[in-house]
């Protein structure tokens, strides 16, 4: 955990009016730093289980959601659960890309480019949140 966790920070990353996701703010940080030590009441021990815990099962989770051959609605429940977990974090990409899955894959009516475009960008946003992790774990 850097020293500093105000150098990654961005605004907080709860659901606005309607369960809305806000955007991103320019240059925003895969993992709001400050946002974390909030959530963990700054126990360092504690943000570094729950940083592992987080890239195992953003990666789990991504991967069924990814998982063609699961019913549409397993693999927006994945999503889902991805989009929550994120939120805890401070991971606001990966929880918007998240919601965008969700959204593609509840919805009946998405083709499979839709769907495939809204994988992809959570794979890009999982992936570097990841990473984060990784160097904070470094």
């Amino acid at each position: 955990m850097p020293a500093n966790p105000a150098a990654a920070v961005s605004p907080p990353l709860a659901a606005g009016a309607g369960g809305a996701i806000p955007t991103p703010p320019v240059g925003e940080p895969p993992l709001d730093l400050v946002h974390l030590a909030r959530q963990t009441d700054g126990d360092a021990a504690l943000q570094q289980e729950l940083l592992a815990l987080f890239d195992r099962q953003s990666r789990n989770l991504l991967a069924l959601a990814s998982d063609g051959s699961a019913e549409r609605q397993r693999r927006a429940d994945a999503a889902h659960q991805l989009k929550g977990s994120a939120l805890s974090m401070g991971a606001g990409a990966v929880a918007r890309a998240a919601a965008s899955v969700e959204t593609a894959l509840a919805q009946g009516s998405a083709g499979p480019e839709a769907v495939e475009g809204a994988l992809a960008a959570l794979a890009a946003a999982v992936a570097a949140a990841c990473s984060a992790v990784a160097k904070l774990r470094d």
